[in-house]
């Protein structure tokens, strides 16, 4: 081969791994958006959801607002 062939196929070579890396970087880049828009999606429903009827079991109910009194101080 001559030279100017190694040279040429040294910067293809280059060309393809850089085009490679930038298709990658943008498409993570992408995912990474949907992925936050997500979580805020989740945390807004788990937010915007009714509260919970309380339990029928006294010792249940106890628990849970103990639990509350320790999250809450």
């Amino acid at each position: 081969m001559e030279n100017t062939h190694i040279v040429l196929l040294a910067v293809t070579c280059a060309v393809s791994f850089g085009v490679g890396r930038t298709i990658k970087h943008f498409r993570s880049k992408k995912r990474r958006g949907e992925a936050e828009q997500a979580a805020l999606r989740h945390a807004q429903f788990l937010r915007d959801r009714p509260p919970e009827p309380p339990p029928h079991n006294k010792a249940k109910r106890k628990r849970q607002l103990q639990q509350q009194g320790r999250n809450a101080g």
